[in-house]
C-alpha cells in the first residue's frame, strides 16, 4: 500500500511539473530593410544627370516610414546608405536634402515613393536658385 502511494505521489509531482513548463517560442527571423540614396551637384546646369555631374557629399538622405524617419549623410562618392531595424511596409518615401548651409536646391526628384524593394539606388539632382 506504502509502495502504490508513494508511486501515485510521484506520478502526480512529475505531472504538475510537466504542466508547469512553458513552451519554448520558436525564433523568427526578423531581416533588416536597406536604403541607398546618391546625390549630385548639376555643374552644367541641364536639370539632369548626366557624366558632367559630380557627386555631392554630407546631403541627408531621409527613408520616411509609418514607423518613423530614418536617415544618413552622403559620402564623398555622394553615396548614403540607411539601414532600417526590421521588415517595412511599402510604399516607402526616400528624399534627400542639401548639404547644410551650401544654400543648394534639390531638382530633380523632390521625393521619390518606392512601391516595393528592388535594390537599386535613388538618385537625387541637386543645383543652384
Amino acid at each position: 500500500m506504502m509502495k502504490l502511494r508513494l508511486t501515485f505521489t510521484l506520478l502526480l509531482g512529475m505531472l504538475g511539473l510537466m504542466a508547469c513548463t512553458t513552451a519554448t517560442p520558436t525564433p523568427t527571423s526578423v531581416s533588416d530593410s536597406f536604403f541607398s540614396g546618391q546625390a549630385w551637384l548639376d555643374v552644367n546646369t541641364n536639370g539632369q544627370i548626366d557624366a558632367q555631374d559630380i557627386p555631392l557629399p554630407q546631403a541627408t538622405f531621409l527613408v520616411r516610414l509609418s514607423k518613423g524617419e530614418f536617415g544618413a549623410n552622403t559620402d564623398s562618392s555622394g553615396k548614403a546608405f540607411v539601414t532600417v531595424p526590421g521588415p517595412v511596409e511599402y510604399p516607402v518615401i526616400v528624399t534627400m536634402q542639401a548639404p547644410k548651409d551650401s544654400g543648394l536646391v534639390l531638382l530633380e526628384p523632390s521625393i521619390r515613393t518606392l512601391q516595393a524593394a528592388t535594390g537599386e539606388s535613388s538618385q537625387f539632382l541637386f543645383g543652384q536658385p
